[in-house]
Order: C-alpha cells, then structure tokens, then sequence
C-alpha cells in the first residue's frame, strides 16, 4: 500500500469543484455519417442499420489506411462445416473494428460482421434444446492484412460465438434480440448489460466480493425483487427497497439523516442525488449538495422517487474527490490548478475463465468539470500518475499492480455473482460477460491513497482504451495488446464450443498422472471412447465408451490398430479425432489414425521419435540447415546384448548415460563411468525389467532394449511445442534443477525459465528444428535438452504432451491448455495461443519420493499439504502410486507460486523444511539453487 504522508491537507473544494462523472456519463455513439467512397452493397431496405454501418466501417478503414471492404455478395460463399469457427460481432463497426481486424489476422475469415437484423436468423437448437442458433446469411468477413470482404453465405454459416453492442441506440433492440438465449457462448446480453452497468448492484458486490473501496451510497430501489445476490451488505453501501414512492417522506429522511452522518461519510463534505437506471443512462441528471444539508438533500431524494418506474433508483452518494499531492516546485508563477484523474480499465475473461487486464486510459481534467467518458483525449496511466503529481517511479509501478489487482478481482467478484443469476436473468444459458470495463477514482482513505471503484460498464471503457492505442500510433507507438488479447479472447471461447460434443477415440487412459484427462474432457464437452488394457481401470466409468483390448505388447501395435478399429466399428463409433496422451500408445494411436483416416502424426515419425537411439541416428543424417538439425544430436548405440556394449564402449566416450531405448519417466536412467559399470546396469536391467508385466507404464512393452549415450554437460530443460502442419503456434520453456546422480531423478523445477530470452529462444529453436526433422509436424510434443555453453544438445523427444506436472503449470502460468491445443490439431483446427505469452506468476516445484518422504507425507504432511491447495497456497500434482526400490519414480510434486522465481523458491523451501520434505539427504536448497 502506498504511503500517502505527502497527501495535501489542503481544504475540500466547493460542490462544483468536487463534481465526478458517475456511471450515467455520456457515452460516444458511432462515428459522424460519412459518405463511402468505397463499394455499397445494393440497398438492404435498412438504411439506418446495414447501409449506415457499411459507411461508418468504410471511414474508419480508410482513416486507418486499410483497404476498403470488397463486395463479394454476387459470388456467395459455400462450404462451411461444422468445425469452421464463426465469431460474430453484432452491431457498431466502430468499437470492435480493432479486434475484428486483429481477429481476421490471427484466423483469416473467422471474424465476421453482422450490420443489420436481416443478415441474420434464429432457428432451433439441434444440439440444446430450448435454446437457438444464430445463422448468418450475409456479413463482413476480415482476412489477413486488413482486408475485408461482404460476402454471402450460402447455406447460411452457423454462429459459434457472438457478442455485439448491448447498449441504447437504434441497433440495441435487434441486437439484443438476435443474442438472446443462443445455443453458442455469448460475450454479453441486454439483461447482462444492464445488470452489470447498475450502480447498486456493481457496488454492493464489488465492495462485498471483491474487497474495494467504493463510494458511499445510499440507493431507493423501487419493486421488491431484483436480482442481486444475497450478500450481506458491506458497510457504506445500503439498499432500501420501496414499494411504492408516494408517502415516504418520513422513511426517507430517517435513512438519509443515518447515511449522511455514519462512519463511511466522515471523510466526504460533499453527495449527490440522482436516479440511476437503465432508461436514465447518459441524461446526466443530478443535484449536489453539502452534507450539511440533510433536509435538502431528504427532499431531493424524494422529488426523484416520483419519477421511477420498477427495480430504477434514487442514488444518493458521497462525491469522492481525486486526492491531492503537495505541488513540486514550480515551473513558472501560474498558480497550480486542482486536477481530476479517472482511471478506466478493460478486463478479459482470458484462459481458463480468468480475468486479465488488457489496457488503462486515464481521463484528466479541472477538478471544477466532470471528468467524463468520450470528454477529452485519454492519456496512458504512468504519465497521468506523473502529471497529477506522483514523481517516484517506483510509487508509480506499485500502484500500477495495485490497479491491476483491483480491476481483475472486480471482474472477478461480477463473473461469480453473474454465474448465479438464472439463464433468463442473463439473456440465454451461455451468455457471460467476456469483456467488462471498470472505473476507478484515487482517493485519500485513512491517509493512504487507495482505488475507488466507481462502477462497471460494457462498453465506455473498451472505447476509451481503444482510442489511446489509436492515439499511440499517430505518433509511431508500437500497436498495443488490447485488440491482441480480446481476440484472443472471443476465439479461444469459440474453440471451446468447437470441440463440444465431439467424439475423441483415446488409446491408453494412463496412470493416476494423467487422472486430469477426465475432469478435462467433461469441462470441454469431449464425448471420450477410451481404449485400455486394464479392464478394470478406474477411467471405465468416467468415459463415454469403454473398450477393453490388452495392447500391452506393443512390437505387436500393427496387429493391435487392426483389432481397434475392429472394435470401433463394430460399436459404430464415428471419431473425430484419435489420439494418445500416455507414453506407451503413441504408435498405436498413430497407426488408428492412419487406418481411420485422422489427423495426426505419421506412424513412421512417432516411431521414430520413440526409439531414442533412432531419433539421434537419424538427426545425425539430417545436415541440411544453419545450423542443421545433426548440431543437436548426441552420439548413441544401442544395446541389446552384453556384445554391444562393448562395441558401444569404443565409439561412446565416459562418463555416458546408460538407459531403456523406449524407456518413460526416467525409469532405469543411470550415470555409468566405465564399460564396466554399464556391463553391470544392463545385466541389473535385463534381469529385472524384461515385460511390461514388470514395471507398468514405461516402455517394456516395446522390450527392454538400451542404449548408451554420451553424456552432455550442462542444465536441463524441457520444452512444450504446439505445431500445426509444421507451424510453430506455441512454445513453453522450463528449468529443472540439479537431477539425484546416479539414477539422474528430477528434483525441482521452475516455470517460466530464469533463462535470458535469447537462451530461451535457443532451446526452442532446437526443439522445433528436431521436432520437424523427424517429421512431427502436427501435435503437442515435448522435448528435453540440455543447455550448455554450446548450446542446446537433445536429450530426448516424447511425441505426445509433457507428463508429471507440466500440463498444469503452464495453464496455471500462462493459460492455455495444452490437452485442448493436442484435441484441437487433432480436429484439424490450428489452436488460438497467446502471441505474446506473459507469465501471470512463477511457480517453483519440488519432487517427493516414496523413499525419502513417505513417512512425512503419511503422518499428516500430505494432509497439511491439502489443505494448503484447498486454500490456493501450493499446488500438488499425484504422479505416480508410492512405490520406492530400485528403479523408483516421483511419487508427488509440490510448488510454490510467487511474483518472482526467488520469491516462489523461498516459499517452497520454508514449507519444505517446515514439512520435513527437506533433509540432509535430500537438500531441497541445493536442488533450488539453479534458479536463484
């Protein structure tokens, strides 16, 4: 919190000093009607709605030099099906132009325009019933590079999101009507709109929910049924429900004379009295008076109350004036004026359902004047903090995340209450507020500066924020994030509703690690038809369609893919899409694929990604590049006989790694000195490890082949890949810490990596030119490196997604799913990822094993660790039964979240040390120590 010892003491300003706009301010419409010279489409019969919008869309294009939209109507459009994404904006061109253009960037022809009811129509749902699908016959599509397009579709194109400008104005009626109770997610609604910019509602919860500050009010809401929560009311903001508003007075003054002198208005001289609703938005009507006036102020209020209709109110309300700072030394003998400063944020519901903030614009001005929406020109918020006196850079970072705090809980408190409220109550099942735009004022609260939230809109703020990125190019700015992540944002909802219902042929359901896949797949909508060796596996009664079918001999996996798509077809199971996130299936899955025609990674490929030696063997061979692939490989042989490791000692320099050629999670791995101590692991290993029967779960079932190689110096990295025919759509890099030498178990791990971007750029590289190599051009892939002063050297690549902890992290991290992104390749749909990725927090993991913890976590470790995760303090990932002995594995992994990697490591190592998972044999700082 900052301190505020600077803040001035100077005396209040008078009434019309302290004036604030409130949540009715005006709000810009669209643009002044300019006359297109650009192509019209032929006369609709709806003038005021398609013809105006074209003209509108046609000036702002050209203002931003963009080519003018080409009229394609003559040559309608065919062949959409149902995995082709629709995102429908409904209404203004203006306030979503930046997003539509961003959108048709990111996935050309996806973003579409409807400018008039009569583009559009309303049929039953087939999949919801009661519920509607949005059909779109004609509409304005954006590609690449600016370029748009009228177009008609024919049949017409099925809407999978949809979101528009629920706000008054001529186009709100058949906007509203068209986005009601659609069978598609929707960004927003007429009831939602209204909900969400209704000042009692917005501050009873922000204050309850969300713990801000807000400014005291008093409301008198005529009806006796709304629908708020049932929250307590916080302190300073009080509902008075009122039947009916003749013969008041008495009640009224009674709670105005309580209001205007209780605790929450001590700090305030001056309130305002105005009614507040839907129909009296943007009127600006409204009186202020001293608070010392409370019969003026009681008759204010009830001269108001004649005038409602059902659920509108009379607000009275402290006027919050913008603190003061003591003047820095003057440049001149002007005398230094009181300013106003209005903060408006815009927040996203990003992946995951979380709020992020996406842009600031601040509004400054007279304190004398209204500071109000589409008033004056917006300015960027560090270089407002600095004009209104803030000099520190420091204060100013600090308030900065404070701000960004205050804006995501807001919309954080408003997607909870907004997800308790009936379907009718919302416009329709699936409509949510996916873009929200929150207020704020700052204030001197018990001599600290603190943010004041003043009220929540759907609109105002996107504009306001819209308009100083748009400013910050006319002087050669670089383009900012806010079309970027909205875009981001309304694509990746129309993903999720893409992959709804659709039937995924899953080979191997996996150990108690990948349990996540079935809470997953039920969060999606994914319809699962599991194939598993273990008829009694728990997942049998988690799945759509359970078929049991032992695969565990996988040299057999050309046979097995006949038997499954035996099996599939006789059950008359129609799949969308195949694949595997379990180690042993990859091949299998792969070759069900090719025999049912789905995409997916060649057979040859995920073979050769499987069979380590194969993979470096063949990577040698690939010279071709700067660097070639061949830089990245690591001199191996393969060992199936005491005779081969010999041969292997000669061509293979010691120290060398000695390991399982389809081993998985690490099983076996060991650190071998000499041909002598290989010769000694193999025979270990060849005794001990000969079916799958022996060790489940880590490639026995392909033999138990080993191979020797070189041992590459240096600290180990994983990298995530997402690629589409080749493409690179998405990377994530982490560090793991020093490995238990000999049998190189992981011990810790960070994300995102401490590494220097372009070491971090490196190992991404290398990872995408072995991946490619290979021929693994479609899928989620996970790569393990070791960096050294040369640069990365491959480890291994496992050609399905990361196990252990790594699908959690990075969506708790940066967001995306990497087990929706391998569903959505496999669908043929090339997944939206960030373009920017920004880590929302650093998270710091320790390993536990069975051998060095269980006692601990037996005698009430595991429980104190639970109930830690129940209270978002760390996070646990199971990942395999606690099992020790000889070739044993992580059993747990426990992390840490914090603003920095030094901040999440020293909270991990105090409840490692507090917990007992920390000891002398197993030194959890030492393990750490690669990250700070």
């Amino acid at each position: 919190m900052l301190s505020v010892d600077q803040v001035s003491v100077e005396q209040p300003l008078s009434p019309k000093e302290q004036e604030w706009a409130g949540p009715e301010a005006l709000c810009p419409g669209w643009l002044d009607e300019e006359v297109s010279d650009g192509e019209v489409p032929e006369d609709t019969g709806d003038p005021d709605s398609a013809t105006h919008g074209y003209e509108l869309l046609q000036s702002a294009l050209r203002q931003e030099g963009l080519p003018l939209t080409v009229d394609h109507t003559k040559e309608p459009r065919t062949g959409f099906g149902p995995l082709d994404m629709t995102v429908c904006i409904l209404g203004s061109p203006t306030a979503f132009l930046p997003v539509l253009l961003e959108g048709g960037s990111r996935c050309p022809g996806a973003m579409v325009l409807c400018l008039s009811p009569t583009w559009a129509s309303r049929v039953p749902s087939e999949t919801s019933p009661g519920t509607w699908s949005l059909l779109l016959s004609q509409g304005v599509s954006f590609e690449a590079g600016g370029h748009s397009a009228l177009e008609v579709f024919v049949p017409p194109r099925r809407a999978t999101y949809v979101t528009g400008t629920f706000s008054p104005g001529t186009e709100s009626s058949w906007v509203g009507e068209l986005a009601r109770d659609l069978d598609c997610p929707t960004g927003g609604s007429v009831p939602l709109a209204r909900w969400l910019e209704d000042p009692v509602a917005t501050r009873r919860l922000l204050a309850a929910r969300a713990g801000l500050h807000v400014p005291p009010t008093l409301a008198f809401i005529l009806g006796t049924e709304g629908a708020l929560p049932e929250d307590p009311a916080p302190p300073g903001v009080r509902l008075v429900r009122l039947e009916d508003p003749q013969g008041q007075e008495s009640l009224v003054r009674e709670e105005v004379c309580a209001f205007l002198g209780g605790t929450a208005m001590k700090p305030y001289s001056q309130v305002a009295v105005r009614p507040a609703g839907w129909r009296w938005r943007g009127t600006g009507t409204r009186s202020t008076h001293g608070k010392a006036e409370g019969a003026a102020v009681a008759a204010a209020v009830v001269a108001r109350l004649s005038g409602l209709q059902e659920e509108e109110s009379v607000l009275l309300e402290a006027l919050v004036p913008t603190a003061r700072l003591p003047a820095p030394p003057p440049r001149s003998a002007a005398p230094r004026l009181p300013m106003a400063l209005r903060i408006c944020t815009v927040v996203c519901r990003s992946w995951g359902d979380r709020p992020q903030l996406c842009q600031v614009a601040c509004g400054m001005g007279r304190a004398e004047a209204p500071v109000r929406h589409g008033a004056a020109l917006p300015l960027g918020l560090d270089s407002s903090l600095q004009q209104w006196g803030l000099a520190d850079p420091g204060h100013r970072q600090a308030l900065a995340e404070r701000l960004r705090g205050a804006a995501e809980d807001a919309m954080a408190a408003l997607l909870a209450a907004e997800a308790e409220l009936s379907p009718a109550q919302r416009g329709g099942a699936r409509a949510c507020t996916d873009i929200l735009g929150v207020d704020f004022l700052l204030s001197c609260v018990d001599d600290t500066l603190e943010l004041v939230a003043l009220s929540a809109n759907c609109q105002r703020c996107l504009e306001s924020c819209l308009l100083a990125e748009a400013m910050g190019r006319d002087v050669g700015g670089p383009a900012g994030d806010l079309p970027r992540l909205l875009a981001e944002a309304l694509l990746h909802r129309a993903q999720c509703h893409l992959v709804e219902g659709k039937d995924i042929l899953l080979i191997g359901a996996g150990g108690v690690s990948k349990s996540f896949v079935w809470e997953a797949a039920r969060e999606y909508g994914l319809r699962i038809h599991l194939v598993e060796s273990d008829p009694e596996h728990f997942a049998a009664g988690l799945v759509q369609t359970f078929l049991p079918y032992d695969s565990r001999e996988h040299q057999r996996d050309e046979e097995h893919a006949e038997r499954v798509v035996e099996l599939v077809r006789a059950r008359d199971l129609r799949p969308h899409a195949c694949l595997s996130y379990w180690d042993d299936c990859v091949v299998l899955a792969a070759l069900v694929c090719q025999r049912l025609g789905l995409r997916g990674s060649p057979p040859a490929a995920v073979r050769l990604a499987k069979q380590k030696s194969r993979t470096h063997q063949h990577l040698q061979c690939c010279r071709r590049g700067r660097p070639p692939p061949a830089a990245f490989a690591v001199p191996c042989r393969r060992l199936r006989s005491h005779g081969d490791v010999e041969r292997a000692a000669g061509t293979v320099p010691f120290p060398a790694v000695a390991k399982l050629e389809f081993g998985a999670g690490g099983v076996g791995v060991r650190l071998v000195e000499s041909a002598r101590q290989c010769h000694a692991h193999a025979a270990r290993l060849w005794r001990d490890l000969r079916a799958d029967a022996d060790y489940p779960g880590i490639g026995l079932g392909w033999g138990n082949a080993m191979l020797l190689m070189e041992y590459v110096p240096g600290t180990e990295h994983d990298v995530d890949l997402v690629l589409f025919e080749g493409r690179l759509l998405g990377a994530w890099v982490s560090d793991n810490g020093p490995t238990r030498l000999p049998a190189f178990l992981e011990t810790a791990a960070v994300l995102p990596s401490c590494l220097p971007a372009d070491r971090q750029a490196q190992l991404v590289r290398a990872a995408l030119q072995c991946c490619r190599a290979c021929g693994l051009l479609d899928g989620v892939f996970n790569v393990e490196l070791k960096l050294g002063p040369g640069g990365p050297r491959l480890l291994e690549i496992n050609p399905r997604m990361g196990g252990f902890y790594l699908r959690d992290w990075i969506r708790a991290v940066y967001g995306p799913d990497l087990l929706l992104a391998a569903v959505l390749v496999a669908l043929g749909l090339p997944p939206v990822l960030p373009a920017r990725p920004a880590p929302r927090a650093h998270l710091a993991g320790v390993m536990c094993l069975a051998s060095e913890h269980g006692p601990a976590l037996r005698h009430g470790g595991l429980a104190a660790l639970q109930g830690l995760q129940r209270r978002g303090l760390v996070r646990l990932n199971p990942l395999f039964e606690e099992a020790g002995g000889q070739y044993e594995e992580p059993c747990l992994s426990v992390a840490c979240a914090g603003g920095s990697p030094a901040e999440a490591c020293g909270r991990l190592l105090g409840l490692c040390q507090a917990l007992g998972i920390d000891s002398p044999r197993y030194p959890v700082d030492h393990f750490l120590s690669h990250f700070k």
